[in-house]
């Protein structure tokens, strides 16, 4: 599913009215009536139930007055608290704005100096809030009266529904302008902001309900996203093909460099991840420290062990297995291998040698902040997998200022030099060197253990041997890694999930996956006829 930003939303609105003539107050009335379902489906248990619609002088504000006389009309103890300069209202807004009024529904003005002490009051004593204040065209600090209002609905409000964006998220970016509304839903318009899916914005969304508003999914190309996401309905069309007739051949040699005698485990994760996500053939090259705890943890695992200096990886190590990479479908380095002067070389030698698709890793990415432009002389396919600390001594930025603009930082990078970027973090991203971004929004913070990471590259590595493209692998293994955690978190909680706990739940995420009926898969993700993506 695309994602976009606000100009490109504003791309399509605009093409909606100039190409196919649908008039903007159409839109704000869909809008409105998609809203009111989720609405309505909060407050059915709740007789004599009453919504207040916290309104701003935009187009948000509009579809929130729409809302209004609809959920009047449907019976609800309706009210508008209307935050800023009501004189300012135009367009559309304000035709919906003199149609409440005719309706007879309370619309109450809030300015920084009147009204105010009656606003924790009314909030409380609502059932419903809606927040139709900003919307996504905001890109300044929230102060004055409506950083109040944001302030008493998150302190006093029940349940709050959001229209499009909560209000002082920025829709590009999802940083806090100041402050904004911690929603319970929001139901977005026609496509998924960037905003919603990133941190910090993604903490106060919610649940996201993308509504259809009858905007032509053509008109999307006009806009020229490069942005997207996957929903559980995308992923059995993705997931490699599995013949009947097959052998452990037809489904990829993968050659892993990994382990050290301070972290031999990280061998036996990659490893072991590659074969639960289908792999047929894993060869574990280790140094001698290493191959004891591989062969006590995974059978299943070929080994080479190679020669080392002084409990590292070495020029020597490559020379000992050179000859068998050429059978290689892709290579990874760089879990658990430690740092020293012989491995940075090691790892340069392998990367600028190597004919197939390479996964870089961990200590080896660490190997690369050495030279850095090393990157260039990679010819097939790569993907490195960094975290935060990782794409910091890669970039020199500090990993504040990677935090608060992923989505650029690893795009920016992927383009430069021209590597898939997988960037770890609670909503990972996977930037690829033609300008696309792909935002994953599976996993929670059980992840946040050592070996994870491990965990991924092998499941990166496995989908790429069993013939995905790079890219598309960075992406399916990110999801299926993050539902992977998800699962194990439901059995033993965000605390206690471990590694291996994330492994044992691969082979189950793909299976549920693989069997999942085309119109189940859709079933399972469509409510009140639209998408709900969490």
């Amino acid at each position: 599913m695309k994602v976009v930003t606000r100009s490109q939303m504003r791309a399509v609105e605009t093409s909606a009215q100039e190409e196919l003539g649908i008039p903007s107050i159409i839109m704000m009335e869909n809008a409105a009536i998609k809203t009111l379902a989720h609405c309505l489906d909060y407050l059915k248990d709740k007789p004599g139930a009453k919504a207040l619609i916290i309104a701003g002088p935009g187009a948000n504000g509009g579809d929130g007055l729409a809302l209004a006389r609809h959920l009047s009309l449907s019976g609800v103890d309706t009210s508008v608290k209307f935050v800023g300069d009501i004189s300012t209202v135009r367009g559309d807004a304000l035709l919906n704005l003199e149609i409440a009024r005719k309706l007879g529904i309370s619309i109450e003005t809030t300015q920084k100096s009147d009204n105010i002490t009656d606003v924790p009051y009314d909030i409380q004593s609502c059932d419903l809030i809606v927040d139709a204040l900003f919307g996504t065209g905001l890109s300044r600090k929230v102060e004055g009266s409506f950083e109040y209002i944001i302030d008493m609905v998150n302190t006093y409000a029940k349940h709050v529904i959001s229209i499009d964006i909560p209000s002082g998220i920025n829709a590009d970016t999802g940083q806090v302008l100041g402050i904004a509304v911690k929603a319970d839903l929001t139901v977005t318009m026609a496509y998924p902001k960037i905003g919603l899916l990133l941190h910090p914005g993604a903490a106060y969304a919610g649940r996201i309900a993308v509504a259809d508003i009858s905007v032509p999914e053509s008109l999307l190309a006009t806009a020229e996203p490069q942005a997207s996401i996957f929903t559980d309905i995308e992923i059995p069309g993705l997931l490699p093909k599995r013949k009947e007739r097959s052998n452990k051949g037809s489904f990829g040699r993968i050659y892993g460099f990994a382990g050290s005698a301070a972290m031999p485990g990280a061998a036996s994760l990659s490893a072991s991840a590659a074969y639960k996500a289908g792999a047929g053939y894993v060869c574990a090259c280790v140094i001698p420290q290493t191959a004891p705890i591989l062969h006590s943890t995974l059978r299943e695992a070929v080994t080479r062990i190679l020669p080392e200096k002084g409990g590292s990886f070495c020029r020597k190590s490559l020379d000992a297995i050179s000859d068998e990479l050429a059978k290689a479908s892709v290579v990874y380095i760089g879990p658990g291998l430690g740092r020293s002067p012989l491995l940075t070389e090691f790892v340069f030698d392998v990367i600028t040698s190597v004919k197939c698709p390479i996964v870089i890793d961990a200590d080896a990415l660490n190997a690369i902040t050495e030279n850095v432009d090393i990157l260039r002389m990679i010819v097939p396919p790569c993907i490195i997998t960094p975290h935060p600390g990782e794409m910091s001594r890669l970039t020199g930025l500090p990993v504040e200022d990677i935090l608060d603009d992923t989505i650029n930082v690893a795009t920016e990078f992927a383009r430069e030099y021209e590597v898939i970027t997988l960037l770890k973090d609670a909503r990972t991203i996977v930037a690829s060197p033609t300008g696309h971004a792909y935002i994953n929004t599976t996993g929670s913070s059980a992840l946040a253990k050592a070996g994870t990471g491990d965990v991924l590259t092998g499941v990166v590595a496995s989908f790429i041997a069993q013939g995905l493209d790079v890219y598309t692998a960075g992406m399916l293994a990110a999801y299926v890694h993050g539902k992977a955690g998800e699962l194990a978190a439901a059995e033993l909680s965000n605390y206690g999930v471990l590694a291996t706990d994330v492994l044992r739940y691969i082979p189950k995420v793909l299976d549920g996956f693989a069997k999942m009926d085309a119109s189940e898969s859709q079933g399972s993700r469509l409510r009140l006829n639209e998408v709900m993506l969490f």
